[in-house]
């Protein structure tokens, strides 16, 4: 028996202007749609100084882009581009998502510009985390984000269909008739994302480079915390090991072999 089915009057909600944005998150549309902008949650000014100081870590070497994944940077929690996650706006903004205390899955930066512009498929983030599956993705944009220069589009309500059972791109047909929110952010705005939600990139268009943090938070209990953004300890359970550490054989570890 096969089906896909979702409320068409969730979509009408979901599309109404602004509905999906403003000055403070509504946990109410939060978890209706999976997806939330916090306008101005840093301030322009201080936005500039993490985006100064992630352009002095990319001229040190203490940030990096990985070969493996040309849009992501990654840097060590002990760096200044770390120092995001303990400014009182963002420790706010995770405590009122996660009552009983929040903790980081990841932290990277995530940018898009003349020496990388390809669009990013649909799909979602859920399959490639370790852990539980309250999680949302939290993208401080450093600079302009939007549709012209590679900025994220998401499908609102997608995150109730939760797991999908593997990982990769979302047929087209699946998508076609849901509601595609492509905001566009300003240094300092925040985009909230479950991590089950569907969503992709565009392709990069201007000379204005795409960069934001995407900073992954879920509950501080949850065994692949790193670290707990709040005053309760991490759990006594806990795992963040790579595949091959975990699996002697995986469906992740047949596909890499298949495609040597």
């Amino acid at each position: 028996m096969k089906f896909f089915e979702f409320p068409a009057e969730e979509l009408d909600f979901f599309s109404q202007p602004n509905r999906l944005e403003g000055g403070q998150l509504s946990l109410d549309v939060l978890d209706r749609a999976g997806v939330f902008v916090v306008r101005g949650l840093l301030p322009a000014p201080r936005a500039a100084s993490y985006l100064q100081a992630y352009e002095a870590a990319l001229t040190e070497g203490s940030a990096k882009a990985r070969q493996n994944h040309l849009t992501e940077v990654s840097f060590e929690l002990d760096t200044p581009l770390a120092k995001v996650l303990f400014e009182p706006e963002f420790a706010a903004l995770a405590a009122q998502i996660f009552e009983r205390g929040a903790g980081l899955h990841n932290i990277r930066v995530v940018r898009k510009d003349e020496n990388n512009r390809e669009p990013v498929f649909v799909h979602q983030d859920s399959p490639y985390c370790l852990g539980f599956f309250d999680r949302y993705s939290a993208f401080l944009a450093l600079t302009p984000c939007g549709a012209q220069n590679g900025g994220l589009f998401v499908y609102p309500g997608t995150h109730h269909l939760g797991y999908l059972g593997d990982a990769g791109a979302i047929h087209g047909d699946l998508t076609s008739p849901l509601y595609r929110f492509t905001p566009e952010l300003g240094p300092g705005d925040c985009l909230l994302m479950h991590s089950a939600i569907w969503h992709g990139s565009t392709r990069h268009e201007s000379h204005t480079p795409r960069v934001m943090y995407d900073i992954q938070i879920q509950p501080v209990l949850d065994p692949s915390s790193m670290v707990s953004l709040c005053e309760r300890p991490l759990s006594k359970w806990r795992l963040r090991l790579e595949n091959k550490e975990i699996f002697s054989t995986s469906r992740v570890q047949r596909g890499a072999t298949a495609s040597k």
